[in-house]
């Protein structure tokens, strides 16, 4: 069995999921392949078996030879930048079910038995790829962008709604039409049971069959550490009870620095507190009184040791369809506060490995960040480390995945 997974980038959340389940199926003795478009964060030669898309695009005729002279948009790409242009509006991130390139062409895709797509938003050409992919097809959803038209996620849908409905309408109903015909081939999964309940109530996607398989995790490259040790590498006090935010950028307003920073404002009693904040960008000042600490972007040894020396990890998203940084931080023994949204209500088990804040609010989160530290000598290092192994481990993920693929194959 031969298994190509797609996706756009080699760099982010999603890339680093796919990535993941890629390395666990190797593991696992499956001849796994991945393609993706854009490699200039990672270059693909330093990952296992990641290749990048350098098939041309499409030739253009003669009449688009002549568009494109006359500075009319003809490709994809300038379609899409022309349309971008006419949308002004509040989102993270929008994108076409169109492109100039042609999947089916690549060598990875000739040879594979079995397609899996993952993040593939401006990669994909829906109407020429179903049309002439005629292998067995997996779509693991990392956010929404398959079962909506141009959005990512619904709060910027909730947002954009009048100034975009046409268009996001449009959208979803090329995307129905050009996947509609490929009923039989294709299967969905959802990395969190929330992303699934979102699939299967869509009209792209509500007759396709389903099932959910979280993320995996490679528990040896995160380690627990001694908290005290840490605490004296880190130049902390020992009374000090330790928190973090980790985001590849942390002033993605979808991860919620916002409500963290105006939820640590209205703390009475901060003096001893920490808080260290990961990932590219400035977090907004906070008052001179507020032991914070911002240490921009890091590699995955040095994440490691910040999970590790947290007494507690804050994941105060608006909308996630699980989190890599919960699993991580749980990997490393440090229990997570969340807010109840998305793939967080799967992981966060109240009591074992962390806890919810009421609502998605700095109010929230400020109460839950004053009940964790009267209760968190009550939480096992050990025990929350166990439970990723036992329910997130490469092996167990790849076995799933293995189980489905031979299952579509046998039809």
């Amino acid at each position: 069995m031969k298994v190509l997974h797609i996706n756009t980038h080699a760099h982010g959340g999603a890339f680093n999921g796919a990535y993941r389940l890629h390395c666990a199926l190797l593991k696992n003795g499956v001849k796994s392949k991945m393609l993706v478009l854009d490699d200039s964060a990672v270059p693909s030669t330093s990952l296992k078996e990641v290749y990048t898309y350098n098939e041309p695009f499409r030739k253009p005729n003669v009449l688009n030879r002549i568009s494109t002279r006359m500075g009319w948009p003809v490709t994809a790409q300038q379609k899409r930048w022309n349309t971008i242009k006419c949308l002004k509006g509040q989102y993270e991130i929008i994108s076409f079910p169109f492109s100039d390139y042609d999947i089916t062409q690549s060598k990875e895709f000739q040879e594979a038995d079995i397609i899996n797509f993952h993040w593939f938003a401006n990669f994909l050409d829906y109407q020429s790829f179903f049309k002439k992919c005629k292998k067995p097809i997996v779509i693991t959803l990392r956010d929404l962008f398959s079962i909506q038209g141009i959005f990512h996620y619904n709060n910027d849908l909730v947002v954009n709604q009048k100034k975009f409905g046409e268009v996001e309408d449009a959208m979803r109903l090329f995307k129905s039409k050009a996947i509609s015909k490929r009923r039989s081939t294709i299967t969905i999964v959802g990395i969190s049971q929330w992303i699934t309940e979102q699939s299967l109530v869509s009209n792209i996607h509500k007759h396709f069959e389903h099932k959910t398989i979280s993320n995996c995790i490679d528990t040896n490259q995160y380690q627990l550490y001694d908290k005290k040790a840490l605490k004296k590498e880190f130049n902390i006090s020992e009374n000090h009870t330790v928190f973090s935010f980790v985001s590849d950028g942390v002033l993605n307003n979808r991860k919620g620095v916002d409500i963290l920073v105006d939820a640590i404002k209205k703390m009475e009693n901060n003096e001893n507190i920490t808080f260290l904040t990961v990932g590219r960008g400035q977090v907004p000042q906070l008052p001179f009184n507020i032991v914070h600490r911002h240490l921009g972007s890091l590699n995955q040894y040095e994440l490691n040791k910040v999970y590790s020396v947290s007494d507690a990890f804050i994941f105060p998203t608006k909308e996630e369809a699980l989190g890599n940084v919960m699993l991580e931080a749980m990997a490393c023994g440090t229990p997570v506060i969340g807010t109840l949204v998305g793939g967080l209500l799967d992981v966060i088990k109240p009591g074992l490995n962390g806890l919810f804040s009421k609502d998605v609010s700095a109010e929230g989160i400020k109460t839950a960040i004053k009940e964790f530290i009267e209760i968190k000598n009550t939480f096992d290092s050990q025990k929350i480390r166990s439970y990723i192994q036992e329910n997130f481990s490469e092996d167990l993920i790849a076995k799933n995945y293995t189980k489905l693929y031979n299952k579509i194959l046998k039809k």
